[in-house]
């Protein structure tokens, strides 16, 4: 038996009470995309065969190592851009360990996986994104919280389009040991409290089919967040993207704004403004431009 996966990126949009002033943190918004998008066909083998980018093998030899399981044969027909923002880590992890637990016969919920590999330390928005699709609040978590509880979920309107600046090359974001230190330094002069903005705005605008208000609701809880990482990005946004943020808003994308630690730039359009803003986007230096939508619906796994 063959298990072929298809899952999504993601990109956060901001965060509500990183530092726990109410007694939970991490609190976070995130969009569930169709592209870029994880594609991998898994199989049982002695051994790991891996077709795919390099860093893969590392995550599929972690993966079997964690689960007790002799090896998996992995195509990837597609994959997430690793530490760019898009949450390449959390959809490879899901998938590859779901699709393993269903060919070895372990029974293992999603849960179970996430809490296996460590996922959720903070944000819930890859799991719940994972699962549900579309755009997702999680509650956040105190110290005995396992997996951050979903709070709300939506579609997306189909004619509300996402652009995004995606760099060309990998790993330019903060992950592993060094993403520890950095939020162990974040300052806490620069918090404020996002939940106004989601609560009066945010939710209203989507139930509404508001765009405007959605996109200023959206540049306003990045504003915030990236507020909180300023002192780790000596400014707004990772050097890298600052050019391509100020492109974006300049030409009229609306709600641009940095995934988590970048350097993947977002911004939404309507359907009937996408041909002109394609005309009018310069190429900047290190970046691609995609044009997407929300995927309003979780992975997909199919038997082969």
């Amino acid at each position: 038996m063959k298990i072929k996966i298809d899952a999504g990126s993601r990109i956060h949009l901001g965060f509500i009470d990183p530092l726990g002033v109410s007694g939970r943190r991490w609190g976070s918004v995130g969009l569930y995309l169709n592209q870029p998008k994880l594609s991998v066909i898994v199989e049982k083998s002695y051994n790991l065969i891996i077709h795919g980018p390099k860093w893969l093998k590392d995550t599929a030899s972690r993966i079997s190592e964690k689960l007790k399981i002799n090896g998996l044969k992995i195509i990837c027909e597609e994959y997430i851009p690793r530490h760019v923002g898009l949450g390449s880590g959390t959809q490879t992890i899901l998938s590859i360990g779901l699709a393993a637990s269903r060919l070895y016969g372990l029974d293992l919920t999603l849960e179970e996986i996430a809490e296996i590999f460590n996922r959720c330390r903070r944000s819930g928005a890859g799991y719940w994104l994972f699962q549900k699709g579309g755009l997702t609040i999680d509650g956040g978590r105190t110290p005995s919280t396992k997996l951050p509880p979903l709070l709300f979920r939506c579609d997306l309107p189909s004619e509300w389009k996402i652009l995004l600046a995606i760099p060309t090359i990998e790993e330019l974001g903060l992950h592993s040991k060094v993403e520890e230190e950095s939020f162990n330094k974040l300052n806490a002069a620069s918090l404020k409290d996002a939940s106004t903005i989601i609560l009066m705005k945010l939710l209203p605008s989507i139930i509404e089919k508001d765009f405007l208000k959605f996109t200023e609701a959206i540049e306003e809880l990045d504003t915030l967040t990236s507020s909180f990482f300023r002192d780790i990005q000596l400014g707004a946004y990772h050097p890298l993207s600052r050019e391509v943020v100020e492109l974006m808003k300049n030409i009229g994308v609306r709600g641009v704004g940095q995934s988590s630690w970048g350097p993947t730039v977002y911004g939404f359009v309507r359907e009937d403004e996408v041909e002109y803003i394609a005309g009018r986007l310069k190429p900047v230096n290190a970046f691609r431009y995609v044009f997407t939508e929300a995927r309003n619906h979780g992975a997909q796994l199919t038997e082969l």
